[in-house]
């Protein structure tokens, strides 16, 4: 992975990974997105540059597309993996360096491999070899919790899906099961961004589970990860006394446990805020596990929950979720 690129320009995914190896793609390739994001935002108050259309604006702009041009195409990936800090983009105070530092950071997601280098690591980081499959978890505690009887022709939502043959989809407890992800690589997973997914139009668009495992911490801003809680709860049937509506969550354990800005007890706020209730919780070494049982309806007085500090210390995180 030192030298991803061809001489034709194509990406070089190996098919095997160390754990540490996958651990350093996934790490640096989630702060190169927030970096980005970061730098698009700031742009975008100057300049009509979103995530959407920061490529297009840039090449209608002359002075922005020699500048970020150069930029990428001088950028040489270092031998050894960079600093994994998120910028502070108030710092950069010209808009062309902005684009060079956006330049940048294209260059080296490129050359890295792209979207495809971070999926190969994730789905690695999941092979049942290795202990990583999530939904593990999640099948024992619906066994343990004795909800079968409530989970007759159940469906589930799988939101960010690496692979059709986890143990949520061979368990045999779900009647259905929809698998979408941003950059699907089995034709059995539906290639779609969950903020991006139609709204429901009726009960049966809805689903009695929703697993969403190691999604949230990959979502670019507090906001939007606020966001994402709610729009979740749209996607949830209402429960009955004869079938349940819940969510499996998993986020890494130093966003809970090592964030300036963030911690269990805020996390259960906003959830009970939401309509859920925590069911279960399980925390290992490296990741965190919830179970939340959801009522059919976040609470009818608006609560806010703002971005504050909790925990200072400079060898803490910035993970945070606001509502």
């Amino acid at each position: 992975m030192k030298r991803p690129n061809t001489i034709t320009g194509s990406s070089i995914v190996p098919k095997s990974l160390k754990p540490q190896q996958a651990r350093q793609i996934i790490r640096r390739f989630h702060v190169l997105q927030k970096n980005k994001t970061s730098v698009i935002n700031k742009l975008s108050k100057s300049t009509q540059l979103s995530i959407e259309n920061y490529k297009e604006v840039i090449g209608e702009r002359s002075t922005f597309n020699i500048a970020y041009q150069r930029s990428y195409s001088e950028f040489i990936l270092p031998i050894k993996y960079g600093d994994n800090k998120l910028i502070n983009v108030e710092h950069i105070l010209n808009d062309i360096e902005l684009v060079k530092e956006l330049a940048i950071i294209d260059s080296e997601i490129d050359q890295r491999g792209g979207i495809n280098s971070y999926q190969s690591a994730s789905v690695q980081g999941q092979n049942n070899k290795r202990g990583g499959d999530s939904s593990k978890k999640l099948v024992e505690w619906l066994k343990e919790l004795d909800y079968k009887d409530r989970l007759n022709d159940a469906t589930a939502l799988e939101i960010g899906c690496l692979s059709p043959t986890n143990v949520i989809s061979t368990c045999g407890i779900f009647k259905d099961i929809v698998r979408i992800d941003l950059n699907s690589q089995n034709h059995l997973i539906l290639e779609q961004d969950f903020m991006a997914r139609p709204l429901p139009s009726k009960k049966s668009d809805r689903f009695n589970l929703i697993s969403c495992s190691l999604v949230i911490n990959f979502v670019p801003s507090p906001k939007e990860r606020g966001q994402m809680l709610q729009r979740i709860t749209q996607f949830l049937k209402k429960p009955t006394k004869d079938s349940v509506s819940t969510l499996f969550l998993v986020l890494p354990l130093p966003c809970v446990s090592n964030s300036r800005y963030f911690d269990n007890k805020t996390l259960l706020n906003i959830m009970t805020h939401l309509g859920f209730t925590q069911t279960k919780y399980y925390e290992a070494k490296k990741v965190v596990y919830w179970l939340f049982d959801w009522n059919g309806e976040p609470s009818k007085i608006f609560k806010s929950f703002p971005k504050k500090g909790l925990n200072p210390g400079s060898s803490r995180n910035n993970f945070c979720i606001t509502l």
